[in-house]
C-alpha cells in the first residue's frame, strides 16, 4: 500500500481563492467596461455615418432638381409654353379639350407650381415669401423652390396630374388624361407629354409630429390632385443655407455667390452652393460642451453648446444648366 505525502496534497487556501476571484473580477470588469465603451463609440459613429449618408443623399436630390430646373420637355424656353402662370395668351383649352392649370387654394404662393418663368427661386431666412403652404419653419433657415418637367415622356396620363406637352417648337401645360392639341408640330415624334415637378425645400421645426423638438429637412411637393404635399426628407437637420452663383457682366461666367435677397435676375444664376447642418438625436453627456463652428457662405456660424447633441455639416455645389439666359 502506497501512502501519499500530505505535504504534496495541499490545495489553495480560502484566502488565496478569494483573492484570485477578486483579481479575476477586476480584470473581467475592466474588459467588459472597455468592450462596452468601444461598442457605444462604434454605435455612435455608425449613427453619425448614417446621418451623413442621409444628408449627402438629400443634397444630391436637391442638386439633381437644380440640374434639371427649367427644362420643359422638348424646350427650355418657357415663352414657347402656353398656359404657364400669368401667361396672357392662354384663356381656353385647345381642341383636345384638356383641363388648364389654375391657382390652388393651398399653394405655396399664387401659381407657384406652374410658374415656369422662375424655375429656381431662393428665399432667405428673413423672408415670408412662398411660406403660405408651410405650417412651421425653423427660424434663420433658407428655402429653395425648383420646377421642371420629367425627362422621360409619359405615354399613360393620370387624372389630376400636371403635365406639359412640348417639342422644341412649343408646348402647353395641362392637367389630367386629356392631352392638348398643339398648333405646331403636334404629330411629330419629338412632341411628348412630360410630368411637371415642383418642389419647395425648407427646414421644419419637427420631424414626425409638430412639437416633437427634432427639426428636419422637408419639402412641399406637387402631387396628383393637383395638390401640394408636405414630405419629410431627413430628421435632425437644423439649418439649410443656399448661395447662388450669379453672372453680373453677361459673360456666361459666375462673378459672385450671394444669398437670394441679393440676386438681381434669376435667369443669370448659373449655380448654387448648398449647406445642410445636422445634429444627432441621441445626446452625449450634457456636461460636455459640444459647440462647434462651421464656415457657411463665408461666415462663421456656431451651433451646439452643453445640450449634449453633436453637430456636423455637409455641403455641395450644383450647376443650373437649363434656365433660359437673358442677354442685356
Amino acid at each position: 500500500m502506497i501512502m501519499m505525502n500530505k505535504k504534496h496534497s495541499c490545495g489553495f487556501s480560502l484566502v488565496e481563492v478569494m483573492v484570485a476571484m477578486v483579481v479575476g473580477l477586476i480584470v473581467m470588469s475592466g474588459v467588459f467596461a472597455l468592450h462596452s465603451a468601444t461598442r457605444k463609440t462604434q454605435v455612435k459613429n455608425e449613427e453619425q455615418m448614417d446621418m451623413v449618408a442621409d444628408a449627402r443623399f438629400a443634397i444630391e436630390m436637391i442638386a439633381f432638381d437644380l440640374r434639371h430646373a427649367g427644362i420643359w420637355g422638348g424646350t427650355s424656353d418657357y415663352l414657347l409654353i402656353d398656359c404657364y402662370y400669368n401667361d396672357p395668351g392662354c384663356s381656353t383649352s385647345s381642341t383636345g379639350g384638356e383641363i388648364l392649370p389654375t391657382v390652388l387654394g393651398t399653394d405655396c404662393a399664387a401659381g407657384w407650381y406652374y410658374d415656369l418663368e422662375n424655375p429656381v427661386v431662393g428665399v432667405t431666412s428673413g423672408s415670408a415669401q412662398l411660406s403660405a403652404c408651410i405650417t412651421s419653419r425653423e427660424a434663420g433657415t433658407d428655402m429653395l423652390a425648383v420646377r421642371y418637367a420629367d425627362s422621360s415622356p409619359r405615354t399613360i396620363l393620370e387624372e389630376g396630374q400636371v403635365y406639359v406637352r412640348s417639342s422644341n417648337l412649343g408646348g402647353r401645360l395641362f392637367i389630367g388624361d386629356k392631352q392638348p392639341f398643339l398648333d405646331i408640330n403636334d404629330a411629330s415624334s419629338l412632341t411628348n407629354n412630360h410630368e411637371v415637378h415642383a418642389y419647395l425645400y425648407y427646414v421644419g421645426t419637427y420631424s414626425d409630429v409638430p412639437g416633437d423638438g427634432l427639426p428636419s429637412l422637408r419639402r412641399m411637393s406637387l402631387v396628383n390632385g393637383p395638390s401640394v404635399e408636405d414630405q419629410l426628407l431627413i430628421p435632425g437637420v437644423v439649418d439649410f443655407q443656399v448661395a447662388f452663383g450669379e453672372d453680373t457682366d453677361n459673360d456666361a461666367k459666375i462673378d459672385r455667390y450671394i444669398d437670394a435677397s441679393k440676386v438681381t435676375k434669376w435667369t443669370k444664376v448659373y449655380a448654387a452652393k448648398i449647406w445642410v447642418v445636422m445634429r444627432t438625436d441621441e445626446k452625449q453627456d450634457s456636461a460636455i460642451d459640444t459647440s462647434v463652428s462651421f464656415d457657411i457662405d463665408g461666415m462663421t456660424t456656431s451651433y451646439g453648446g452643453t445640450g449634449g447633441n453633436r453637430y456636423f455639416v455637409v455641403s455641395s455645389l450644383a450647376n443650373i444648366r437649363n434656365i433660359k439666359r437673358e442677354i442685356d
